[in-house]
């Protein structure tokens, strides 16, 4: 049994970016039968970027096993008398998978993309038959293969980036981040803007719209300074300003960020209020989807932000 690669192509009918990879799976016809196979798509660094599935058959095949003798053995390879089975894998790429393959791409001299491909076929055995002793009627045969494929930079851009996205989208992790040590005298602060995105998340993940814009503002609203607001969240302001300060940010743009999240907190209010600031009656609005993941996703980039210059306040 003898794997050969053949190509690696774009599957246009998968909704996911999927790669289909061919290959031969050379054998002898009588000796041996393919069962199965399976493996794993590797980067040139050795991260595993996807598992290599055969889900499809380009023709219905059926192979023959036989006893056969050292002579027939020996005639059959003479005579080249070797069949070729036809598989085809599937690697479907997530955004990270594809984030990744186009950051080892870079790193590329060529610019190259260069992949690994470990695989494992399954595939029955006809032993050979001695009189003297008693054969096995068949044997399951376990191989393993490795192969790789150079693609490059022109065919790359050309045949393989349009139909995955890149140049399309961004690689955003929503991750809520680690606890931070933060200042002592804003712990308390922090915490509650982390309670806060955590039950956005989980309002999010219930497709609870309107609660994840509500825990939106609150969250905004724990950071903007105005009338009445407590001293912790102006010791908090002062001190950001400091760290901006000490990273050479001009006073100008200090202050638009400082201003942006009382806006942010405006914005967010505009689903919960009745009336605006001016008394007058707003309109109904019914939170959708897009603004609970546009709410989180700034708050997300501010508790990142705010929770790594306090930790290093």
């Amino acid at each position: 049994m003898d794997i050969k690669f053949q190509n690696i192509t774009i599957d246009l009918q998968a909704i996911s970016p999927t790669l289909t990879i061919g290959l031969n799976l050379e054998f002898g016809y009588s000796l041996e039968a393919p069962i199965s196979i399976a493996g794993r798509l590797i980067s040139a660094d050795s991260k595993v970027l996807s598992l290599l599935n055969e889900y499809q058959i380009t023709s219905e095949s059926n192979f023959g096993l036989k006893p056969l003798s050292k002579d027939e053995r020996y005639r059959i390879w003479r005579e080249a008398l070797n069949h070729s089975y036809y598989a085809q894998m599937t690697a479907t790429l997530s955004p990270k998978a594809i984030d990744y393959i186009e950051l080892i791409r870079e790193k590329d001299h060529e610019k190259s993309v260069r992949f690994n491909m470990d695989f494992v076929v399954k595939y029955l055995d006809m032993p050979e038959v001695k009189p003297e002793i008693q054969p096995d009627f068949f044997r399951v045969n376990i191989k393993r293969a490795y192969l790789n494929t150079v693609i490059k930079q022109s065919d790359w851009v050309r045949d393989y980036s349009p139909f995955l996205g890149i140049g399309n989208f961004m690689l955003l992790e929503l991750t809520i981040p680690d606890k931070q040590e933060v200042n002592s005298d804003w712990k308390e602060l922090y915490d509650r803007l982390t309670l806060r995105v955590t039950e956005m998340n989980e309002a999010i993940r219930v497709g609870d719209w309107q609660k994840a814009v509500d825990r939106g503002r609150q969250f905004s609203d724990n950071l903007k300074v105005g009338k009445g607001k407590e001293e912790t969240q102006l010791s908090f302001h002062e001190g950001m300003i400091k760290l901006f300060e000490k990273e050479r940010h001009s006073s100008e743009g200090i202050q638009k960020f400082l201003d942006g999240i009382r806006n942010f907190f405006d914005y967010n209010s505009k689903f919960i209020h009745d009336k605006d600031q001016k008394g007058n009656l707003n309109p109904v609005l019914i939170a959708k989807r897009e603004d609970a993941y546009f709410i989180y996703a700034l708050s997300i980039g501010l508790l990142n932000l705010i929770g790594k210059k306090m930790s290093d306040y």
